[in-house]
This record gives C-alpha cells, structure tokens and sequence, in this order.
C-alpha cells in the first residue's frame, strides 16, 4: 500500500503539517517568526552532573544548609518560654483556678511585645467534616448559602425552638471558650499586680486581613441564636480571640494566641494566672496548657526548622563525601567509548 510507506518515509506526515500550516484563502504558509524567541534558539546552559561537579554542589549546599540551620538553632536557644499544663490541675467548671509561671531567667520586650498562648494536643482541627462546616459568607455579613455549615447550621435548645446559628458550623461552635487573667509578682514582693491595658492586650493578634475583609460583626436577626450546643454565648464573630479560634491548625498538637504582653518579667518574679476552665478535653484524649514566651526576628521558639536544616546539611555533606570516595575508589572516565553497549554501537554505525 503506497500511503504505508508514505508514513514510514515520513512524506504523508511532513506533507500534513505543511497543509495545516498553510493559509486556505492566500495560500500562505502560517510559520512562526523569525525571532530566537519563537524559534526556541535562546542561549541556555544544561549543566552536566559529573562525579566532581557533583561532589561540588553537594558540599557547598551542605555547608550552606549548616550555616543557616547553626543561625535558627542559636536564635531559637535565646528565646525564654514557660509552659505549663492546666487541664489535669484544674476542675472543669470551676469558679477560677489559679497557676503558677516561674521567671527563672529575664523575659525582656525588647521591641516585640510577650506572647501569651494557649494550646491543645490531639485536636485534629483538620478533619474533612469538621474545617468544612463553616460559612464564609455569614463570617462577613455578605450574601451566601449556609448549606455548608452542615451539620450545625441550626440548633434547638429546647425551649425557643429551631434557630439559625450565629455564627454557624462546627469549627465556630466548638470554640475554646476558656479564659485568663495574669498577675505579675516581682521578685521579693508580696504584692501581684493584674496585667492590664498594653500590659495585657487581646487586640491585633488575628491577621488584618481577617479583620478587615472576612469576619463583620452584626446584630442578630430575630429568628438566629449564638448559643449553640456547648451551651454558651459565642462572641461576636470580629472578637479577635474568636478571629484566631477560626484559623484552624494545620497539626493535631497546636497553640493559639490569646494575648500579647506589652511588658518585661524580672528573674526571680512570677506570673499568676487566673484560669476559668470550661472547655471540655477528655473526651478526645487531649491536653491544655498556658505558654509564656518572648518573641524575636523568628517569631516565637520553634526547634523544629533549624533542625530540619542541619540534618539536611548533614546529609548533604554525608552524600558528598560518600560520591567522593566512591569516584576514588571506582573512577569514571567521562566520555568513555568502552562504556557503550555493544548493540547501541551497532546502531550507531548502521
């Protein structure tokens, strides 16, 4: 058949995307410009992985990644943080319980106010259903469906009937409703003064653009309720504290901000915070706790990235010296003839 060997000679297929090319009504050929861009004839390097660039690349990336890492551990070693677990120390319910935080070194605001935070561990704020059930739409006082907050887009307390929930959704609904007030005992006073103003400051700990744009506050309509199943008025949706709450985690062991510290603690002092502790942790097996830290150009104290950068630099270094002595032990020429197997020679000279 002539059109079969038309294809294997590759005329049929050269002849096609000529006519595809070409203009039907001028009958001009439709080909890129003469331009290095369009013709894909830009200068470009491929650099080529030999033994020794390799070894190279490996080396300096290592010492780099060590660099950066040794800077992120040290900084991170400077910042002061107390931490202390609550949930096994004080009664769910309880009128006000009272936990001790002993300075043992100097904890300066130095430009950066203190952060005070709460966290919980095995709390997967993650879970599909769970990050799903909200309404963005209602969180900004903007037209919207609150079909996905199910399963808690209404509620029925049992006495005002069936009501829309505002704010909605599971994430809204289970807010931590747990609150503290701190108290700073000097060194070598009897005294406690309670932290309050700048000193304590619950204001600008959300991102603006939360603020701004994706939590709006309004009154609630006649047939709409803010008390849903934990039994408890939900703050205003633009509360900051409940802004933060919103911002799920993306780990099931999580801290929050609750308020910044606008003051230093002297070595030797004490804080002393005042717990009411409503929110409920047992059932899912999880902890609370309360953490005092400083906060410097790497935020607050997190091991994790400068460790994560000298183990990669070590492993970097670890696989260089091993390229190194393997080179040395078997070397390779580059460019070797001998090395081509014999049939691809074969092919080559056919």
């Amino acid at each position: 058949r002539p059109w079969l060997a038309s294809v294997a000679s590759g005329e049929l297929a050269e002849d096609t995307t000529n006519r595809e090319m070409e203009d039907p009504e001028n009958n001009v050929p439709k080909l890129p410009h003469d331009k290095k861009w369009k013709q894909q004839q830009l200068p470009a390097w491929q650099p080529i992985a030999t033994p020794r660039n390799t070894v190279i690349t490996l080396a300096l990336t290592g010492s780099l990644l060590l660099i950066i890492g040794s800077i992120l551990v040290a900084s991170n070693n400077q910042i002061t943080q107390i931490v202390e677990r609550y949930d096994n120390r004080c009664s769910l319910n309880a009128t006000r319980c009272n936990i001790s935080m002993s300075i043992n070194e100097d904890m300066e605001n130095s430009g950066n106010p203190l952060h005070f935070s709460y966290g919980l561990t095995n709390y997967f704020q993650t879970f599909r259903r769970y990050v799903k059930s909200r309404s963005d739409w209602q969180l900004a006082d903007v037209d919207g469906t609150l079909e996905t907050c199910d399963p808690l887009e209404k509620y029925d307390n049992g006495t005002t009937g069936s009501r829309t929930l505002y704010p909605c959704g599971l994430v809204a609904n289970s807010y931590f409703n747990d609150t503290f007030k701190a108290f700073y005992c000097p060194p070598n006073s009897g005294t406690c003064e309670l932290l309050t103003g700048d000193d304590w400051k619950s204001t600008d700990i959300s991102w603006q653009s939360d603020r701004d744009k994706k939590f709006k506050a309004r009154p609630l309509a006649s047939d709409e309720t803010n008390v849903g199943p934990q039994g408890f008025p939900l703050p205003p949706v633009d509360n900051e504290n409940f802004i933060v709450w919103m911002r799920v985690a993306g780990l099931p062991t999580f801290r929050k901000l609750y308020s910044t510290v606008g003051r230093s603690f002297q070595k030797g002092g004490e804080v002393r915070v005042e717990i009411t502790n409503n929110y409920p942790v047992s059932s899912f097996d999880g902890t609370k706790s309360i953490i005092l830290e400083e906060v410097n150009w790497m935020y607050g104290k997190n091991d994790f990235l400068g460790i994560l950068y000298l183990l990669w630099g070590c492993l970097c270094l670890i696989s260089a010296v091993a390229f190194a002595v393997y080179q040395h032990v078997h070397p390779r020429v580059i460019g070797d003839p001998d090395l081509i197997p014999a049939v691809a020679k074969e092919v080559a000279t056919t």
